[in-house]
């Protein structure tokens, strides 16, 4: 099962709302408006994407955050990763010992699909997700 945490969601509508608005500081005041989360949790995923570079922050009465870089240039998975390990698959057994798991030949298929996503989601960028 594919697990994208909801703070990847969130931080990747950051990403977005930033990308709309190339070269402008954007206060996460109105980020958190337009998306109806708070304003405090979204500042916390920013942490998270100005560490990994992807976005910056300016301080002030007129400051909020903007992007590093083209929106071309920034991946899906840099997004991902920034805020969690990465995309994980794993089987459904509810957090238990899987029953089958000696056995079972998933795992294998599921680190291959996971290298496959994972190749998809370096080759889409957040330019991708503008159109």
């Amino acid at each position: 099962m594919l697990q994208i945490k909801t703070k990847t969601d969130y931080a990747l509508l950051i990403m977005l709302e930033l990308a709309k608005q190339p070269g402008e500081i954007v206060p996460l005041s109105g980020i958190a408006k337009k998306i109806g989360i708070s304003s405090v949790y979204l500042a916390q995923l920013a942490q998270s994407l100005t560490r990994a570079g992807l976005i910056k922050s300016r301080e002030g009465s007129h400051g909020g955050f903007y992007l590093v870089g083209d929106p071309a240039s920034i991946s899906l998975l840099q997004i991902i990763e920034a805020t969690e390990i990465g995309p994980e698959l794993k089987c459904a057994s509810g957090g238990k010992a899987c029953a089958h798991s000696a056995t079972c030949s998933l795992p294998t298929i599921w680190s291959g699909v996971l290298a496959e996503l994972k190749d998809v989601l370096r080759n889409k960028t957040l330019a991708t997700l503008l159109k």
